[in-house]
């Protein structure tokens, strides 16, 4: 147990009130870097939350350091962030990310409760505490956090479960645990590290194409589509009228990398995504699996051409923007930490459904399609329909 004299105490309590102001600006800029670097390639992710340890947390840290801190710099902790995963291996993928855009070193603390036995009562998370890199510092933008950290914790779902468990239990080592309850305790210990184990092993089945399904073709990522359901299933279309939602027969696909460039490269599509952007305040990132999307949202749309994908583009130019208001819904209310590259084709795919005038379908087609939106705000198909004819009919 180490001790820190009182008036130390209170040098590192007054540099924590000088300071919280500069790392809770590192600490959304940290996070907003991760989440730009984990978005292109990364896998799917549960959560990422920040924090900056509270003035009362600190004091009582200070009360019963694990180290013996001279200064605010000392303490690891000040700022965290918690990245949690879906499924354990993708928490190698993750610390990889980091490893490759981040300073990255050891923790110098884990977390009291996790549970590192090497009987294995528990199983744990990667722990590192992140620095901006050499090169990033050089920007003016980012010269004022030269020698911040931020604590940083990477998990699975379960192993994030397991955690607050035993935070919940306070069974902090073997020994807080009742001798008669350890081998019980144990055993569930390696139930939820076994079931980590096999979601490994199942989840790369989990999007095979089902048999008699066409596989993609090379270079063109897809995934098998998705049955709706039951409850929001579409009444039976009119005899002769095919529903938006079945694939028209013979219809070409414009391809994914086509799809891709027209997205990155476009002025007009660069330029209707940012107008839609700045209503909501908010920054663009590219997505493949958007891509993925909007391919197949315009192939059930029959519009397999880029040429004809950037007519229809042009002829909904000056209803793009009120259409964008209606499916991401009012920027007073409504706020989005980021808006995908391609936005406004999804809002010109949205806008072509609402063509055909049947409400059920179209909301049907939103909820398919739609990445980024809410598609069960009441009334939207109406808007959309109704905002549709009153341009179609000037």
């Amino acid at each position: 147990m180490h001790v820190i004299d009182s008036i130390t105490i209170e040098k590192i309590l007054n540099q924590y009130d000088q300071q919280k102001k500069h790392y809770s600006d590192f600490l959304e800029r940290t996070l907003t870097l991760i989440k730009e670097f984990i978005a292109p390639d990364g896998p799917k992710i549960h959560s990422i939350v920040g924090r900056i340890k509270e003035k009362e947390s600190l004091a009582e840290k200070l009360d019963h350091p694990p180290e013996a801190y001279q200064t605010l710099a000392d303490v690891p902790d000040i700022a965290g962030i918690r990245i949690i995963t879906f499924f354990e291996e993708e928490v190698q993928v993750v610390t990889e990310i980091i490893r490759r855009e981040f300073n990255v070193f050891p923790s110098r603390e884990q977390p009291k409760y996790l549970l590192t036995d090497p009987n294995r009562f528990g199983y744990t998370s990667a722990n590192w505490q992140l620095g901006l890199l050499d090169n990033r510092l050089e920007l003016i933008e980012y010269r004022r956090f030269r020698g911040f950290l931020v604590e940083l914790q990477v998990r699975s779902v379960l192993q994030h479960a397991w955690l607050e468990i035993n935070k919940s239990l306070g069974f902090q080592t073997r020994e807080h645990c009742p001798p008669q309850k350890q081998r019980e305790y144990g055993r569930i210990a390696a139930l939820f590290e076994l079931a980590d184990l096999e979601l490994n092993k199942i989840r790369s089945h989990a999007h095979h194409p089902a048999p008699g399904v066409r596989p993609a073709s090379p270079g063109r990522p897809e995934m098998p589509p998705e049955p709706l359901p039951e409850a929001e299933a579409a009444p039976e279309a009119p005899r002769g009228q095919a529903t938006l939602l079945e694939k028209p027969l013979g219809a070409n696909r414009i391809r994914f990398e086509d799809m891709e460039r027209l997205v990155l490269d476009n002025r007009l599509v660069i330029a209707q995504d940012r107008k839609i952007a700045d209503l909501y305040d908010t920054r663009l990132i590219f997505k493949q699996q958007s891509i993925v999307t909007l391919t197949d949202a315009f192939h059930h749309l029959d519009i397999g051409r880029v040429g004809e994908l950037e007519e229809a583009l042009k002829a909904f130019e000056k209803i793009i923007k009120p259409l964008g208001l209606i499916l991401f819904g009012d920027p007073a209310v409504r706020k989005y930490e980021h808006l995908s590259k391609g936005n406004s084709l999804l809002v010109l795919a949205c806008g072509l459904a609402a063509k055909t005038g049947h409400t059920n379908t179209v909301f049907q087609y939103i909820g398919r399609f739609a990445f980024e939106n809410d598609p069960t705000q009441p009334g939207i198909s109406t808007e959309l329909i109704e905002c549709v004819n009153k341009h179609l009919n000037r």
